[in-house]
């Protein structure tokens, strides 16, 4: 009997490491802190990006953390402090190079998959600016002065954001070479022309309900 029990448990512990990602989120749970890693079990350098979002941890909100993890090997990403009497939970997006995974981590039932996201541009709000552009400053100072949190790209410099937006303005029908800045995402939505630096603050200042 147990023989047939240790042969089962051992079948189980096999399937579950079967079932591990190369590349995923470990975490170790410690007494007063909970640190998060980004295990690498390929052969080749890979670039992650972790964005966590805390709930019953000293910080409520973090910034996106862009890394890029050696290949077999372990990288700390994050440390995470609980709060007293407090129950904790926290989700998080991954992206490993391009692909994007949304995750939720719940105490009580242990981690969650949800709906996978097309692109990180959903999560956040990007604000997209040139050089030399004093509407675009702006329009950053006003967000600043609101305290509001975004991301900054620069259209001149080629990046994933930029790509992503020109993939945004011929869908609409655009000529990029004619596109004056800035421009803005919120929450996935393309806003451009920006007319009314106003109008998008206070667009940026609303939580998503």
């Amino acid at each position: 009997m147990k023989k047939t029990l240790y042969t089962f448990i051992l079948l189980i512990s096999y399937t579950l490491v079967a079932q591990e990602k190369p590349v995923r989120l470990v975490e170790e749970i410690l007494k007063k802190r909970t640190i998060l890693y980004v295990q690498n079990d390929t052969d080749s350098e890979k670039s992650v990006f972790l964005k966590v979002n805390p709930t019953g941890y000293r910080k409520s909100a973090q910034r996106p953390i862009i890394k890029k993890i050696p290949a077999k090997s372990k990288s700390q990403m994050l440390i995470l402090i609980p709060l007293t009497d407090v129950e904790s939970s926290y989700t998080y997006n991954l992206i490993v190079n391009d692909e994007l995974e949304t995750m939720q981590v719940d105490r009580s039932k242990g981690p969650k998959k949800e709906a996978p996201v097309s692109s990180i541009m959903r999560a956040e709000h990007i604000v997209f600016t040139k050089k030399d552009c004093k509407k675009c400053e702006l329009l950053i100072s006003k967000l600043q002065a609101k305290y509001i949190k975004f991301r900054e790209v620069n259209i001149d410099t080629k990046n994933r954001y930029r790509d992503y937006l020109w993939e945004l303005l011929d869908k609409d029908g655009y000529n990029k070479s004619m596109v004056a800045a800035p421009l803005g995402i919120i929450s996935g939505k393309l806003y451009y022309p920006i007319d009314n630096l106003d109008g998008f603050v206070e667009l940026a200042s609303n939580k998503p309900k």
